[in-house]
């Protein structure tokens, strides 16, 4: 996989499909919580336009989820709560052949609310990614576990078991990655490279900390980020994963740059992410 056909952004919704893709000359996509009227469009376009195509859960949040579309149950205490989460993992399952996704991506593991002791969290995590595995075999799509944090279960051990299961791979995202890092006390680049072996795609935004994702979410990269002042060294995290791991890799921002943070234009950010994999 090369070139324009592994490099995708994010998207959740037509307002700007065009934009963030197309006008990016990019190739691929990650659709999320799109309002439902608008997936037959989204549909089409992905056939008009041949794009590669994967699917972050939920791609249309149920009425019936008891909180925000992003937010994972999955480790959570309560096992009803998390079989409401599988329940949306499958409904997402039976949609993605439809708009010709490669996989999907779960949030998982995710923090886990109510839970002191690492054994018992530890087992519902490997529960949870038992019965992940057996979904992804049912529909024969791979299901991409992207940890959230920040959870004790985020650490190499577990991650590398429960990513070895069938169907499961890992989506490594440096921006929630780095976060956990700070809190969690790992080597966000020594991370990187030791799960190599089971990442089966990438997400890239920037901060600083926590105190820039909760003030602004998710960042666009760019190059004028300095490592120096607290940033994720992208050019290095992506020499790290790029050339040894053929995975897509899916910049996962709004388009938008905060201009708290200065002038920028997220489209510079792509080119150089372009650059970068060139």
């Amino acid at each position: 996989m090369e070139g324009e056909d592994r490099l995708g952004f994010n998207c959740h919704g037509m307002d700007h499909f065009e934009e963030v893709i197309l006008q990016n000359g990019l190739r691929r996509g990650e659709f999320l919580n799109f309002p439902r009227e608008e997936t037959l469009k989204l549909k089409q376009e992905i056939y008009r336009y041949n794009l590669s195509s994967s699917i972050h859960v939920p791609l249309v949040k149920p009425s019936w989820y008891p909180a925000m579309a992003t937010w994972s149950f999955i480790c959570d205490e309560d096992p009803d709560k998390r079989k409401l989460y599988l329940r949306m993992v499958e409904e997402t399952l039976k949609l993605a052949s439809e708009f010709r996704a490669q996989y999907i991506v779960v949030h998982y593991p995710s923090p886990s609310l109510g839970i002191d002791d690492y054994h018992s969290l530890e087992e519902i995590g490997r529960e949870s990614a038992e019965l992940l595995s057996e979904l992804g075999k049912r529909y024969s799509i791979p299901i991409h576990i992207e940890g959230t944090g920040p959870t004790p279960l985020l650490n190499f051990d577990f991650l590398a078991r429960v990513s070895s299961f069938p169907y499961l791979r890992y989506c490594f995202d440096c921006g929630h990655m780095h976060i956990s890092s700070k809190i969690l006390g790992f080597d966000l680049y020594q991370m990187a490279s030791e799960m190599l072996p089971y990442i089966g795609s990438v997400h890239v935004w920037n901060n600083r900390g926590l105190g820039d994702y909760l003030s602004f979410h998710h960042i666009p990269v760019h190059p004028h980020q300095n490592p120096d002042e607290g940033w994720i060294d992208i050019e290095h995290f992506l020499h790290i994963i790029a050339p040894q791991n053929d995975c897509p890799i899916i910049l996962e921002s709004n388009p938008g740059y905060p201009s708290e943070l200065g002038s920028r234009d997220y489209r510079e950010g792509v080119e150089w992410v372009k650059e970068i994999l060139s």
